[in-house]
Formats: C-alpha cells, sequence, structure tokens
C-alpha cells in the first residue's frame, strides 16, 4: 500500500474559542483526520463514536471544563485508553499536576506554536500507533498460538488413534506368531520366517512409541511425575530387558554398582528407565565385538550413571547432530539395516532436561562412545544397597553365547491360579487364552464390563486381565464399579493405546498394572509371575516348571471366533439399519465397527477394514448421512466373507452351497443388468425350500419391473440367511 492511499491517524480538537480550532486545524489538518466541537459534553459523545486515537483538550469551557470531561472519558471502557493532550493558557504548576493526575498525556499552551503543535501530536501519535501495532501483533500471536495448541492438540489425537489402530491388529500377529514360534517341531525355514515376522512387528512398535513420546514432549505433556522407587530394581529390570541384544554378537557386559547408592530414591522411574534402555540398546546395536560397561553411583544428591562401549564411535560432526530429530549414523557400518526412527536420543535429552539433569558424550570413530547422565534425586532415608546387593547385581555379567533363536521363556505351571480376560473381540480373547494356556491356570473369558462386574461378584480371581475400549461400558468404568463393590484382587489393564502416561491413568483408576497390545509374553509371564506365583509360595514350590508347547500349523480356532465375532456385528448392525437407530446408538455403533475393523486386519481382509475405519470415524463425528450411505457396503462384504469361512469350513451342505452360487449369478446379472441370464438362471433353480422359491419368485417380478437393485438386494438377503 503506497503511503497516500494509508489511513491517517484521528484527532478530536476540543476548544470553546472557534479562532483557537481554526488555528490547530490548519496546522494539523494536513497529516491527521479532524473532527472538532466547541463544547465538552459534545466531546464525551463525539469520543464515544468516532474513538479518535488522540484529544486536544481545552481546560476552560463554559459548560463543563477540560477536566471534567478527561474524568467522564476515563469512567468510559470505549473511551478510557485515548489519551489526552490538554491545550490551555493557564501556567502554573498546579494546573499540570491536576491535568496529570488524572490521566493527561501531555501539555500544549496557547498561543499555539505550529512547530510545538506538530511535534507534541507526532510524538503521541507515534506511541499510539507503537501500542496498536503490539496490541494486533499480540492478538496476532494468540491466533497463531491458538492454531498451534489445536493442531497439536489434533496431532496427539491422530497419533492416539493410530496408536490404537495399528496395536489391535498387531495383537492377533505378534501374539499368534510367537504362539506358533513356541512349537518345537517346526521346519527351519518357517521358524526363520515366523521370527522375521515377529522382529518387524516388534520394530514397528518400538517406531510407533518413539513417536508417540516425541510428539508428548513437544506438545509439552510429557510431565514428570516423582515416586519412591527401589533402585537395585530399577537396575536389575533394566539390564534384564537389554541384555538380550547382545544376541550373537562378540560382547561382555559388566555391570559396576556403587555400594554407597541409596537402597530408595524419589524420582521418576518409568522415565529412568527409559532413558537406561535408549543408552544400552544404542551400546548393543552399535558395538559388533567388544564390551559394554554400565557404572552406576550416587554423588551430590544426584543419580549418575554412564554406559561405555567399544562400538563404531562418531565423529565430531555427528557428535554436533546426535539430538537432532530422525538423525540416524553409522548405517555404513550394517548396510543401513539399522532400525528405528533417529528419536531415540532426542527422546532421551528432552527427558534429561525435563528432570534437571545433564548429559555428557565422549566419542572417537573406531573406538567407542561414552554417555554419562547426571539427575537430580532425592534420598527417602539413610539406607544404602550394601556390599552384598551391589555384588549380586554385579554378578550379572554376561559374555558371548551363540544364539541362533529367540530366546523362549521357561513358565511355570500355576495350575492353582485362576484369571479372567475380558474383552469384547473373540479374536483377542484367544490370543490372550492361548499366551495363559501354557501354565495350566484356570481361565474364564467374558466379553463385556457388565459380564465381568457379575463374575466379580461372585468370585475372586488371582488377576483379572480387563480390556480398555469396549462397547456398552468400557473397562475403566466396570473396574470402578468392581472396585467399589469391595473387590480388592489384582486387575490388570490391556490397551492398544500407547501413549506415555496411559499407565499412570490405568493406576489412578483402579488397576494394579498395566499391559500393552500387542501383549508381550515376557511382561506376561512376569505379571503372572508377581501376581499369581509369588502369592502363592506353597504351590508353586510343588509345581514344576514346564516347557513350550507344540502348537498346530494351522489354527482354526482363530476362524471360528471371527466367524462369531462377524456373525454379532451383522446382526447389529442389520437392527440398526432396519430400526434406522443410528442416531440412539451412534456410541455402539462406533464401537461395533472399531472392533470388527480390528478383527477384518487380522485375517486379511483389508479393504473391508478401511471401509470399517471410514464407518468408525463417520461415527465420532456423528455423520447419520454418510453412515447411512455406506452401511450397505459393510453389510453386503461381510455376509460375503462369512459365507466364504462357512464355506471352506464345510458348514454349509452341498445343496446349500450350490444354491447359493446360483443366487449370487442372479445377483451379478441384475448387477449388470442382464434380464435374460437372471430370469433362465431362476428358471433353471429347480429343488429350494418353499421359503427360497417365494423369494425367487419376488426377485423374478423385480427383473421383470426392470427394478434391478431391489433383485440384487433380495438375492442378497437370501443368500445371508442360508449362510
Amino acid at each position: 500500500m503506497s503511503p497516500t492511499s494509508e489511513k491517517k491517524n484521528s484527532l478530536l480538537l476540543v476548544d470553546d474559542e472557534k479562532s483557537n480550532l481554526e488555528v490547530l486545524l490548519s496546522i494539523l489538518s494536513s497529516d491527521y483526520t479532524i473532527y472538532m466541537t466547541k463544547s465538552g459534553s459534545s466531546a464525551i459523545e463525539m469520543a464515544e463514536k468516532y474513538l479518535p486515537d488522540l484529544i486536544l483538550l481545552d481546560i476552560i469551557m463554559p459548560d463543563m471544563d477540560g477536566y471534567e470531561v478527561l474524568k467522564a472519558l476515563r469512567a468510559s471502557s470505549k473511551t478510557k485508553h485515548i489519551p489526552v493532550i490538554f491545550i490551555t493558557g493557564l501556567n502554573s504548576v498546579e494546573d499540570e499536576e491536576k491535568g496529570l493526575d488524572l490521566g493527561a498525556a501531555d501539555f500544549i499552551h496557547k498561543p499555539f506554536s505550529a512547530k510545538i503543535v506538530k511535534s507534541r501530536v507526532r510524538i503521541q501519535m507515534q506511541i499510539v500507533n507503537n501500542v496498536s501495532s503490539m496490541l494486533k501483533m499480540h492478538k496476532d500471536l494468540e491466533g497463531m498460538a491458538a492454531v498451534a495448541e489445536a493442531a497439536n492438540r489434533a496431532k496427539s489425537d491422530f497419533l492416539a488413534k493410530t496408536s490404537h489402530e495399528i496395536r489391535t491388529p498387531m495383537n492377533a500377529i505378534m501374539g499368534i506368531t510367537e504362539i506358533l514360534i513356541e512349537n518345537e517341531n517346526l521346519p527351519e525355514n518357517i521358524e526363520v520366517g515366523l521370527d522375521k515376522i515377529y522382529n518387524s512387528c516388534d520394530m514397528l512398535l518400538s517406531i510407533i512409541n518413539d513417536i508417540l513420546d516425541f510428539s508428548k514432549i513437544e506438545a509439552g505433556k510429557m510431565d514428570v511425575v516423582p515416586v519412591e522407587y527401589n533402585v537395585a530394581s530399577i537396575i536389575n529390570d533394566s539390564v534384564h530387558l537389554n541384555i538380550m541384544r547382545i544376541e550373537g554378537k562378540p560382547i561382555e557386559f559388566k555391570l559396576n554398582v556403587d555400594e554407597n547408592i541409596p537402597a530408595k530414591l524419589v524420582g521418576d522411574q518409568l522415565r529412568i528407565k527409559q532413558i537406561f534402555n535408549n543408552l544400552l540398546s544404542n551400546a548393543f546395536k552399535y558395538t559388533d565385538s567388544g564390551e559394554v560397561n554400565l557404572s552406576i553411583c550416587f554423588k551430590e544428591s544426584r543419580l549418575e550413571f554412564s554406559v561405555q562401549d567399544t562400538g563404531y564411535g562418531m565423529t565430531k560432526e555427528q557428535l554436533k547432530k546426535l539430538y537432532d530429530e530422525y538423525s540416524r549414523f553409522n548405517q555404513e557400518h550394517d548396510g543401513g539395516t539399522s532400525k528405528g526412527t533417529g528419536l531415540g536420543m532426542a527422546i532421551t535429552q528432552r527427558l534429561i532436561h525435563l528432570m534437571d539433569g545433564e548429559i555428557h558424550v565422549e566419542s572417537e570413530p573406531g573406538k567407542g562412545s561414552i554417555f554419562t547422565v547426571r539427575l537430580p534425586q532425592k534420598t527417602v532415608d539413610s539406607e544404602v544397597l550394601g556390599k552384598e546387593v551391589a555384588q549380586n547385581l554385579q554378578q550379572f555379567r554376561v559374555s558371548y553365547l551363540p544364539r541362533n533363536k529367540r530366546t523362549k521363556i521357561v513358565r511355570e505351571s500355576m495350575p492353582y491360579g485362576s484369571v479372567l480376560i475380558v474383552d469384547d473381540v473373540e479374536t483377542n480373547l484367544y490370543v490372550a487364552q492361548s499366551f495363559m494356556k501354557p501354565y495350566k491356570l484356570q481361565i474364564e473369558t467374558v466379553l463385556n464390563g457388565r459380564a465381568a462386574i457379575n463374575k466379580a461378584k461372585n468370585k475372586v480371581y488371582d488377576v483379572i486381565f480387563m480390556d480398555h475400549m469396549m462397547p456398552g461400558m468400557d473397562g475403566l468404568e466396570a473396574t470402578k464399579i468392581i472396585r467399589d463393590s469391595g473387590y480388592t484382587a489384582p486387575i490388570i489393564a490391556l490397551s492398544a493405546n500407547a501413549i506415555a502416561g496411559q499407565a499412570d491413568i490405568f493406576r489412578q483408576n483402579g488397576f494394579d498394572d498395566f499391559i500393552s497390545k500387542p501383549i508381550n509374553t515376557r511382561q506376561l509371564d512376569a505379571i503372572l509371575n508377581k501376581y499369581i506365583r509369588d502369592k502363592h509360595p506353597q504351590e508353586a514350590a510343588a509345581s514344576e516348571p514346564i516347557q513350550t508347547q507344540a502348537s498346530p500349523s494351522q489354527d482354526p480356532m482363530l476362524v471360528e471366533f471371527f466367524v462369531k465375532d462377524t456373525r454379532k456385528t451383522i446382526a447389529f448392525l442389520e437392527k440398526l439399519s432396519q430400526e434406522n437407530g443410528f442416531e440412539e446408538n451412534l456410541q455402539k455403533f462406533t464401537i461395533n465397527v472399531h472392533g470388527i475393523k480390528s478383527a477384518l486386519k487380522t485375517v486379511g481382509e483389508t479393504k473391508l477394514s478401511e471401509l470399517s475405519l471410514q464407518l468408525e470415524n463417520f461415527g465420532r463425528e456423528r455423520n447419520i448421512e454418510r453412515i447411512t450411505a455406506l452401511m450397505p457396503e459393510l453389510l453386503s462384504g461381510l455376509r460375503a466373507l462369512l459365507y466364504k469361512f462357512k464355506q471352506k469350513s464345510g458348514e454349509i451342505s452341498a445343496d446349500e452351497n450350490d444354491l447359493c452360487n446360483k443366487l449370487q449369478s442372479i445377483k451379478e446379472m441384475c448387477s449388470d443388468y442382464n434380464r435374460k441370464g437372471a430370469l433362465d438362471a431362476i428358471a433353471g433353480i429347480e429343488k429350494c425350500s418353499q421359503e427360497t422359491r417365494e423369494v425367487l419368485d419376488k426377485i423374478k417380478e423385480y427383473i421383470i419391473l426392470s427394478e434391478f437393485e431391489e433383485a440384487e438386494k433380495a438375492a442378497e438377503a437370501r443368500i445371508a440367511a442360508i449362510a
């Protein structure tokens, strides 16, 4: 915009002498938009109407003096911020002090000097314009901040949903894969393939977890939660988790623990474990041979630990980029096969800073790296680990042991233990139940929260495994009701929502622990040992460890559970469609299509799963129009899929199968508007029930009337009824 077209600042001139107004007008009119009045009361009205940028106000006026006018201006919310310059012939200090006390910005004395008038008005206008610019900038920044916050919220919601969507089918893939791997008699090529499937899924989950954590830190939603924790336990857990990463490498792992470390500290043990895990996993990943050392001590109220390796090391340039997002180094050593997002060290650094700690790195290419972390932690009492505990921890010294397979768990038989598994998807129940069967537990399953409540009223289980997201009543609500009834036995949450901090939410809502989906068998083993074996010491002592059980190479049970899930979903959706009850049952609808979507992914029906996802999203958006439009397509696909599975299982007789094939052929001809072909096909059906004959007659009538879509629907409905 050119200077001449810019909007001028505005002035209100107030003086009871016309000659004064004319002088001021001649001085200022070329630079400003001018409003004028000779009356104090009129000045107040014009100020509220025009909202000038500056007011030049005479003091001595007949009806209302300048002081009274200024008081009135300051009392109004509309005009209280407009700056006022008094114009006056008064020269006493008392007059100026009175004006300044009332909020006057400046004084201009009569007779007027054009230079002084212009200069003082210009200075005030510069102040006004600067303030306006800053206010506009502040408003713009607030708007940008609101947009950024909304974007962050949307991203967090998207990541939470994405996590859940990926983890739910992954639960079945990893679970069934691990069940199959347990079979000791698998051919080597099959075992290698299954192992690759499992490891690929595991890598994908690690990537998801990194992205979720980094997103939460980036959004400022990652909180430090200080709790009292056992130092020996956190060391032991971190080492056990990471030692498997040695795999077949000739690496010696050494652990050095100072006996004078406090036995208990106060800090965020979850985040400390995460830092341990990131540093140790990197050390094992980037070391082909040699040593990995972990040293831990406590100095000056800070937990200090260092991880030293004899791995690839880093250059000075790489060190500068170490904490950059998505940075990955040393891929030239492994052909670019190092797995991960490159977020691990960025997350580690931010977690350390969140806890007011520090990290120091020394590294040299070809010689290795040393990562040293210092975290302020509060002590609980004067008790220290002591020599015996430190030595016991340090005996965890592992040298190279060739490993051709993933380490399999040696499970302990727990026939004395009872568990209840609660999940609305039968496929998930099957996976969880299969994982627990080798323990010889007494296992019961239910499909919803209300059934779990009824079970808990009549029996105390060693553990209840409760799914989080279920239709009707979710796991949080069911657990609250169970706890309110006085039930105190352990309840473990099962959830595909892996957002950081989720475990804390579950614990705050009555759960004792949390297992994320896909179920990690080692984590499950630890939970069962903690809550069942260790609470039955006498029975456990009499039980023998059991070997892994062979699994069948084919699993008809999975198909059976899928068919059950699909039947229930079809029945529910058909009822809603017939009664047009989507509006009243939107939440139930959303949860049902969410559940079948996961089951469809598990059996490889990607297109139908994607369609279910669309309907789930429309359910969350309360978009009834789109739900109604897409529902026939989903129902048609589910019926056809159900028929296919029943056909494979031999559940449909040869005659029924032949009839369904003929009806399917008629349906396809109607879809192609093939009147003659469809009518000939109907005429060729001789043997059928009276009910089917009536349907065929109706289809024939539709075809004669060229109502092919109605004929298609009738054929499809009859196929579904037979199936």
